[in-house]
């Protein structure tokens, strides 16, 4: 894997911040209309993929570490996913309650643990299967 860390933007802080605010008036533009189930399992699932697309490209064919991989994938995916979400539940809502749940997400993206999440899901899905111990339980 690459140096650079893997951020919707490629990196620079500002295009990552215009990407999130791009993703989240989307999610308004989904929360307000009459079919916002729909476009919010639709928004969800599109999110997540382009969160998978762009670690398959930005990441090199080959490399072996399952917990780069999975982390570099919440560090897409998640900001991505939040922002939907967010700009979603603003879509209908008091002011008041549109601010708390911005300020719920900027919390969540500021305190998540992107790399022990990373670590734990590559270890969960990927760990070696446990042996069978030898020779317990057999009389003879």
């Amino acid at each position: 894997m690459t140096n650079l860390p893997v951020v919707p933007g490629g990196g620079s802080p500002g295009v990552a911040a215009l990407v999130l605010l791009v993703v989240l008036v989307v999610g308004v533009a989904a929360g307000r209309t009459k079919r916002r189930w729909t476009l919010l399992l639709a928004g969800l699932l599109g999110v997540l993929v382009l969160g998978i697309v762009i670690v398959a490209l930005a990441e090199p064919a080959g490399t072996g570490d399952r917990a780069a991989a999975i982390t570099a994938l919440y560090t897409v995916a998640v900001p991505l996913v939040v922002a939907f979400t967010a700009g979603w539940l603003c879509g209908r809502g008091t002011w008041f309650r549109r601010l708390v749940v911005l300020g719920v997400a900027v919390v969540l993206l500021a305190a998540f643990p992107y790399a022990a999440a990373g670590r734990v899901t590559a270890y969960t899905l990927f760990r070696p299967a446990a042996a069978a111990p030898q020779g317990e339980g057999a009389s003879g």
